[in-house]
């Protein structure tokens, strides 16, 4: 299913709010909420985020994010940075990609597939917080890489810089609505060409947001073009 992508013209504050109004809407309403995050730039947001999702509400979160492939607990993990960063899921569900079994990288992402399948058959709603790479890469999936060819819900491949498990193409298409959040000037081109043209997903992944049927683009470059 196809949507009008919306960018708005925002600040990362005004962002935050957005989503965490959104979480809590349909938190309020008792579904039972599958958040998928992203590392890099969204981790300051996720921690924001989750400090105004209210003690009462948390048990219906559950949590699931991108990962870079390691030994459990590893600086370059992005579970690690948000725990680092003061993330605090409180009675929410976090269902890790690496566990201390430190398995190895096609059985880890074997494990963490299993997991979303599940996670992904219980939500009531599924809400993706994303970025987008000056590269046009969103999610944990690179242009031109494995993972824009992986049709089950999680990939788990090898890049020339790390080992990523991530959700796939098919896993964003079940989102919910989707919030993507990219801001900096080095983000711009990628911006205008998300908004003003039709490329492949292999080529700009973040294409992907076109083909969720609920998504938004925050961003302190542009809004929708007039």
């Amino acid at each position: 299913m196809a949507t009008k992508l919306q960018f708005c013209k925002a600040t990362p504050a005004k962002a935050t709010d957005m989503l965490a109004k959104r979480l809590n809407k349909e938190l309020s309403a008792k579904k039972r909420v599958l958040w998928l995050l992203s590392g890099g730039s969204n981790i300051a947001i996720e921690v924001a985020v989750m400090r105004r999702v209210p003690a009462d509400l948390q048990p219906y979160l559950a949590i699931m994010l991108d990962e870079r492939y390691g030994p459990f607990g590893h600086k370059d993990s992005n579970l690690q940075q948000l725990y680092d960063a003061g993330f605090a899921p409180g009675k929410a569900t976090v269902v890790p990609a690496l566990t201390p079994e430190n398995l190895p990288l096609e059985a880890a992402a074997a494990r963490y597939r299993a997991a979303a399948e599940t996670a992904f058959a219980s939500a009531d709603v599924i809400i993706a917080q994303l970025g987008i790479g000056a590269d046009g890469h969103i999610s944990g999936i690179l242009p031109g890489s494995a993972a824009v060819t992986a049709r089950k819900l999680v990939a788990g491949y090898r890049t020339g810089e790390l080992e990523r498990i991530t959700f796939t193409f098919t896993a964003l298409k079940k989102v919910t609505a989707a919030y993507a959040f990219a801001f900096g000037e080095a983000k711009r081109g990628q911006l205008e060409t998300l908004r003003d043209k039709k490329l492949p997903l292999k080529t700009q992944p973040a294409q992907i947001l076109k083909h969720i049927s609920e998504a938004y683009v925050y961003n302190d470059q542009m809004g929708d073009k007039k």
